[in-house]
């Protein structure tokens, strides 16, 4: 059994435990995690961790993340994502890219979040989704995050993609209806793609559908150490 990190590019559309459910069958092992969930909707780095490598997860967590994500305004749902239901409209102003990168730019620093209904947060032992599903309303702590930085790549009417440099536990949905909200409207995110874990990045990562046909040993040579 080899023992380290599997970086792997997840496809939208699944979720982080079906991809540790594929590498589990393929190396025939249960000591499979990751460090941080992406959403079945998200794609991108999904840092896999192997053996006894599983017992870094908590540390490996902490690392800062990168992201680009796509905004669209005019509608706001009830997960804050596109695999939600509608719950608010709002007309859209026009927007300048001037405009855009400024209310960006004041989101760097230091943030308060309260992570969206339909998350992983444990209350009262069960995830805030579980509850959602429920029609169960919880209250959900806020939780202190950092923006190190984020940038406008593109800006339309109904739209924009931004990368964000961010901490970990920082949610992107909720940072896209705050951006939507400070300019002037609703939004929820569209789409979205881990590009960076620490110092790993996607364009180092193997995407699933090799690791499905790969042989257990090629997979095995793919694994890195955590150091």
């Amino acid at each position: 059994m080899v023992d380290g990190l599997l970086l792997v590019n997840k496809l939208p559309g699944m979720t982080s435990h079906d991809v540790v459910e594929v590498v589990r069958r393929k190396l025939a092992t249960r000591r499979v995690g990751h460090t941080g969930t992406l959403d079945p909707m998200a794609q991108g780095l999904l840092v896999l961790l192997i053996g006894t490598a599983t017992k870094h997860q908590r540390v490996l967590q902490a690392h800062g993340k990168t992201y680009e994500a796509l905004l669209r305004f005019g509608t706001q749902t009830d997960t804050g994502d596109a695999e939600g239901r509608q719950v608010r409209r709002a007309p859209v102003p026009s927007l300048t890219r001037d405009r855009v990168a400024a209310v960006l730019a004041s989101f760097v620093g230091s943030l308060e979040q309260i992570p969206p209904a339909y998350s992983a947060v444990k209350v009262r032992g069960r995830p805030a989704y579980w509850w959602a599903r429920h029609h169960q309303v919880v209250t959900l702590p806020p939780r202190r995050v950092r923006v190190e930085a984020i940038e406008l790549l593109a800006c339309d009417a109904q739209t924009i993609t931004f990368r964000v440099d961010c901490s970990a536990g920082t949610y992107i949905r909720t940072l896209a209806e705050a951006i939507a909200q400070r300019l002037g409207t609703v939004g929820h995110l569209a789409s979205l793609t881990r590009q960076r874990v620490g110092d790993w990045r996607i364009d180092e990562a193997k995407p699933l559908a090799w690791i499905r046909e790969a042989s257990a040993d090629d997979v095995a040579r793919a694994i890195r150490p955590v150091g």
